[in-house]
């Protein structure tokens, strides 16, 4: 007996919410952080000079500020009872050269299925993946640019989904001002294979940051502007049926939302408290997310975000919590380290 599309519908409409940035994009996963230090700072961040590898995958470009032969591995407890992790590496080339690879995995966990009659027809499981394969090259002393190219696989019961995204970014970094600035076009591509007869296009985005640390005092302040690609995101207020030429048809209402709300949405501002190398704490605000998460006509915390890094013996330990609403919030966690650290420890 055929299944239909019921309990699909209802995880698409988890998976919307979930993640913010609903629309009618295919593989919205993509638009996940996958570094804690990201999520901290609002979910979004293509100039942090942090020397955290898995920021390549906010922006390729930022491989080559990160140790060479520095490993990640990250792990985040999402909505709706859905997890992903992901795993990173990179090593360099020669001396103005570098290539990673990264590979993301969200399970949404398992799901009831009902037949055309609305009956029980056992369970299914949905899940998405990528994989990222990155180069980087340093074009001037203070310039580098990188391209990441990822295959991405997504399975909802028995339909399956393989499309191609593309990642190019720039950063340009000055060490001795604390500063550095970064550009990045995020998952540009095509589902190349779709879930049934039409195909999707991907959740890309244009982004641009800036980070500055004060030169006197232990804080970093980041500035990032999202979606310059789009500037209006078109909310539905409400739907309604009326009556024309003996049928009804449906009307979309847009919601009201002035220049400067539609300006701030753009927006994630993030701040770090940084006293020593080996410990910092950050938090930020995301107005989008503060925005499309909290109950209508009352505040809440929805939109901000908060972490922590600590860095003991060879290791660095990053953590974050971004809170998403009444929906809850997102916990993550990534484990990093320098393996040419332990190697100049067995040479001495």
């Amino acid at each position: 007996m055929k299944r239909t599309f019921l309990s699909l519908v209802a995880l698409l409409g988890v998976a919307a919410n979930a993640f913010a940035y609903g629309g009618s994009k295919a593989y919205q996963f993509l638009t996940l952080p996958t570094s804690a230090s990201a999520s901290a700072l609002g979910g979004d961040n293509v100039s942090l000079h942090s020397g955290d590898i898995t920021l390549m995958q906010q922006n390729p470009a930022l491989l080559s500020l990160a140790p060479s032969s520095s490993a990640s591995l990250s792990y985040f407890n999402y909505i709706a009872d859905a997890n992903y992790g992901s795993a990173a590496y990179g090593q360099a080339i020669d001396s103005v050269s570098w290539w990673g690879v990264g590979f993301t995995f969200l399970n949404y966990g398992s799901f009831d299925a009902y037949n055309e009659y609305d009956a029980p027809d056992g369970t299914f499981s949905a899940s998405d993946m990528d994989l990222a394969l990155v180069y980087n090259r340093r074009l001037a002393s203070h310039f580098s640019m990188g391209l990441a190219l990822k295959p991405v696989y997504s399975h909802i019961e028995d339909y399956s989904s393989f499309g191609l995204a593309l990642d190019l970014g720039a950063v340009y970094y000055l060490p001795e001002k604390f500063f550095s600035a970064g550009l990045a076009v995020r998952n540009f591509g095509v589902q190349c294979s779709p879930y049934e007869d039409e195909r999707e296009s991907l959740p890309w985005d244009v982004q641009v940051g800036i980070t500055k640390k004060l030169a006197h005092a232990p804080f970093r302040f980041n500035l990032t502007y999202t979606k310059l690609n789009k500037w209006n995101f078109d909310y539905v207020k409400e739907s309604s049926l009326y009556k024309a030429s003996s049928s009804y048809v449906e009307a979309e209402y847009k919601a009201d939302v002035s220049w400067g709300d539609m300006f701030m949405r753009h927006m994630i501002i993030g701040a770090e408290f940084i006293p020593n190398k080996n410990f910092s704490v950050m938090a930020a605000y995301n107005h989008r997310r503060h925005k499309e998460f909290s109950m209508e006509n009352a505040g809440g915390a929805a939109g901000w975000s908060f972490g922590a890094n600590l860095h003991v013996y060879k290791f660095s330990l990053g953590a974050s919590y971004a809170i998403y609403g009444p929906s809850g919030g997102v916990f993550g966690i990534n484990l990093s380290t320098c393996i040419d650290d332990f190697r100049k420890t067995e040479k001495e």
